[in-house]
């Protein structure tokens, strides 16, 4: 019986895009909000520590790139 190995719930690493009725929502937000490039270096940060707490430069950038952009819309 051949078996899938697991993979982890942070393993969000940049995957082509989908056909958009097949497309992850929160994939679909990311991408919009600007800061792809951002998100998906905390999940690699994620995938590779498995803690949090160690990707804290990475939480810090990802969230100043929604604060602008957010700021930017007003």
């Amino acid at each position: 019986m051949c078996e899938v190995p697991p993979t982890s719930p942070h393993d969000r690493r940049v995957k082509p895009v989908e056909e958009e009725e097949g497309e992850d929502l929160v994939d679909k937000l990311i991408r919009d909000s600007g800061c792809e490039k951002e998100h998906y270096l905390v999940q690699e940060c994620m995938v590779d520590h498995q803690d949090w707490r160690k990707c804290q430069d990475a939480l810090k950038t990802f969230q100043a790139c929604l604060n602008s952009k957010k700021q930017s819309r007003v």
